[in-house]
């Protein structure tokens, strides 16, 4: 079969191995960032450009983060080197250690020793991947999801994404968990041995925080069938006032009494710089696990996932000047609130519908099934090649924003909206 299939390929693909192929397809599907990142949008320097409204950065607050770092950056003889080696020097470690003890609030106080740095959150998740899963074996992930989840677990360390269907109950609900125990089950039927649950805490795309009952609910359900509980928390400061009396406020899964529900070894936490700092280009993520044989299974993977001194001295430099920090954040809070409240206007007043309830993240889940070309009572096949086609004339109209499918949404016609932009941005991005 290989060799029929193999024989209408070029002779460049067929020089690669099969895992090879696999690789060569997914670097062919990211092939349209090219175009778009190429050619920026902006209103006064290239209006013609290509709006981004689809990766999840913090526009809004480059600016500052670029002066301070301008200001205060001198890198040390020491720092040009190898340094103290790939997994976070003690100066990060302790820095990263008492932000999140004055942040999340943990019952149990962070213990550096206990962080493992990584370049990036993405890279965090693999790490784990290969650390607690086999190939084949399958984690848990809810609809719809952050897409890149799929790469992280999956590329190489061919761990299964297994996604849970909500069938119409709230996923943020302690009821949505027993969806999760169904998944499981059936995942096991088919024989796929499921290894850990990861959560979204804030949720991207959905921009909705997890109540600390549910969060309770998880960890107990992770430990009743002795499976990982991974806590994706990286949008943990971006949370902000949207006046809904009824928007849950973020807690840290650390602020609970974990130990009650859940043994130390089975509960880890994911934190890094790209979003709450908007510094998502010096590659900066970290797993912070009580789980002293996990720590040396990551030290082993993390050799391949090195992040640079440079880019540590930057995270270094904004962790530790605490009054620049707390300014920083309360005035990147007040940016989001009002790009969410802004965006949310603007679609109220075209009547384009969304997910009421985004507190958190950068981003709107907005409803275009009304826009597809295919009736609601059409296959589910054909709706889905009609949201293919409507984020196509999206990008030919020069806008991109991140389409369901990618998300493995449940249903077509839903997209991500990033609004944490200019308003000049936001406002000619949603009028395309």
């Amino acid at each position: 079969m290989k060799i029929a299939i193999r024989s209408s390929l070029s002779k460049d693909d067929t020089s690669l191995a099969d895992r090879g192929l696999q690789f060569a397809h997914i670097g062919e599907n990211l092939g349209k960032f090219k175009t778009i990142l190429s050619n920026p949008y902006d209103p006064d320097t290239n209006p013609d450009g290509f709006i981004n409204m689809g990766v999840a950065e913090n526009y809004n607050m480059l600016d500052e983060v670029a002066k301070f770092v301008n200001q205060r950056l001198k890198l040390d003889p020491k720092e040009f080197s190898y340094n103290e080696g790939p997994y976070g020097t003690a100066r990060l470690r302790n820095a990263m250690a008492s932000h999140m003890n004055r942040y999340f609030h943990p019952q149990v106080p962070i213990d550096p020793d206990c962080l493992l740095f990584g370049n990036g959150v993405g890279t965090a998740c693999e790490m784990l991947a290969f650390s607690i899963c086999d190939a084949d074996d399958g984690i848990l992930l809810s609809r719809p999801i952050y897409q890149a989840f799929k790469q992280d677990f999956g590329t190489r360390a061919k761990v299964k994404c297994v996604f849970v269907d909500s069938d119409g109950v709230d996923m943020f609900s302690a009821s949505g968990v027993d969806k999760y125990e169904e998944a499981l089950i059936g995942a096991e039927r088919d024989g796929v041995r499921i290894r850990a649950i990861l959560l979204c805490h804030p949720h991207n795309p959905l921009g909705q925080c997890y109540p600390p009952q549910t969060l309770i609910k998880f960890m107990q359900l992770c430990s009743k069938y002795e499976i990982h509980l991974i806590c994706d928390e990286i949008y943990a400061l971006s949370v902000y006032d949207i006046s809904d009396t009824k928007a849950v406020k973020f807690e840290s899964t650390l602020s609970l009494e974990t130990q009650k529900y859940i043994h130390p070894s089975y509960l880890h936490v994911l934190y890094g710089m790209s979003k709450d700092y908007a510094v998502g280009g010096i590659r900066i993520g970290c797993v912070y696990t009580r789980n002293r044989s996990l720590l040396r299974a990551l030290s082993a993977v993390g050799l391949f996932q090195w992040s640079g001194s440079a880019n540590e001295k930057v995270a270094i430099l904004m962790l530790e000047d605490e009054q620049w920090l707390s300014g920083f954040l309360q005035l990147s809070r007040e940016r989001l609130a009002a790009g969410n409240k802004l965006a949310r206007k603007i679609l109220d007043d075209e009547g384009v519908g969304y997910r009421k309830g985004a507190n958190a993240g950068f981003f709107l889940w907005i409803d275009l099934r009304p826009y597809l070309s295919t009736p609601s009572n059409s296959s589910l096949k054909a709706r889905w090649a009609a949201e293919d086609e409507l984020l196509k004339q999206l990008i030919e109209n020069k806008v991109y924003i991140t389409n369901g499918k990618d998300m493995s949404a449940e249903e077509p016609g839903w997209f991500r909206v990033i609004f944490a932009q200019d308003e000049r941005v936001i406002r000619e991005g949603l009028r395309r």
